[in-house]
C-alpha cells in the first residue's frame, strides 16, 4: 500500500493510492472517490480489493483543485468543503484523468491487462460515464448522482456496467431513479440493483445511512461481477 504520482494526458501530476494483491499479474480496479477525497475509507476499500486479488488504485481526482484532500463526513465544515469541491469539480476533465489511470494500469507490468472501476456517490456517476465514454472492461456505480442527466450517452456502453441504487437517496429523487431505471432497462450490458428503504451512502462505514447487511450484499454482487468481467 503506497502513494504514487501518475502523469495525466495534459502532463499534470496526479496523486493516487495503490494497494497490491499477494499474487500478480492481477486485474485492476480503480476505486473512484466520493466528495471527501482519498480519505481513510477509500484507502480501506482499496486494501480490501487488494486482499480480494485486485490491484486497487484510488486516484486523487480533486488534485486540480486541491491536492491531497482527506475529509470525513463527521463535521459540518468538512461537508461544506466537500460540497464546494464537488461543485467546482470538472466532470469531463475527471473522466480524462480516470482514463489516463486506466491506460497506465492496463499496461502495468503487474496487470493482467484488464481494468475495471467501482465508484461511490460522485464516483458512482463517474463510473457510469467511464462505461459510456471509455473502453474500461467493467464498471460499478454505487448511488451515483445525476446519472439521469447523462442517459443520452448510454449507447456508448459496450462493456458490463452494474449500478446500485438507494431508493431513499436524499441526493437522487425517486423520479430521477425511475428515469435511470427506465432509460437503462433494456440495455444488454447494464445490471441494476435497487435497495428499498436504504439511503445514500449505505455502504459508507459509520455514515448516517450505513447498513452493514446491505453493504455486504452490494459488495458481494460487485465482487462477483468484477471477477467475472476481469
Amino acid at each position: 500500500m503506497t502513494d504514487i504520482t501518475l502523469s495525466t494526458k495534459d502532463g499534470g501530476a496526479m496523486g493516487a493510492y495503490v494497494a497490491m494483491p499477494a499474487v500478480t499479474p492481477a486485474p485492476v480496479v480503480i476505486v473512484i472517490q466520493e466528495i471527501f477525497g482519498i480519505n481513510a475509507e477509500i484507502r480501506q476499500r482499496c486494501d480490501n480489493y487488494a486482499r480480494d486479488g485486485f490491484i486497487a488504485v484510488a486516484p486523487d481526482l480533486f488534485w486540480r483543485l486541491e491536492p491531497g484532500v482527506q475529509l470525513t463526513d463527521r463535521t459540518e465544515a468538512e461537508w461544506q468543503k466537500a460540497f464546494d469541491l464537488y461543485q467546482r469539480f470538472a466532470v469531463d476533465q475527471g473522466i480524462e484523468d480516470l482514463d489516463a489511470v486506466a491506460t497506465f494500469f492496463k499496461n502495468h507490468e503487474d496487470s493482467n491487462g484488464k481494468v475495471g472501476c467501482v465508484g461511490f456517490c460522485l464516483g458512482g456517476k463517474l463510473a457510469y460515464l467511464m462505461a459510456c465514454r471509455t473502453d474500461i472492461d467493467a464498471a460499478v456505480g454505487y448511488y451515483g448522482v445525476e446519472i439521469d442527466k447523462f442517459l443520452s450517452e448510454a449507447p456508448g456502453i459496450k462493456k458490463p456496467l452494474m449500478l446500485h441504487i438507494a431508493e431513499e437517496d436524499k441526493f437522487v429523487t425517486h423520479e430521477q431513479q425511475e428515469v435511470v431505471k427506465a432509460g437503462l432497462a433494456d440495455h444488454p450490458q447494464v445490471t441494476i440493483y435497487s435497495y428499498p428503504g436504504k439511503g445514500h451512502a449505505f455502504s459508507r462505514i459509520g455514515g448516517e445511512a450505513y447498513c452493514p447487511e446491505t453493504a455486504a450484499t452490494a459488495r458481494s454482487r460487485s465482487l462477483a461481477f468484477l471477477r467475472d468481467a476481469l
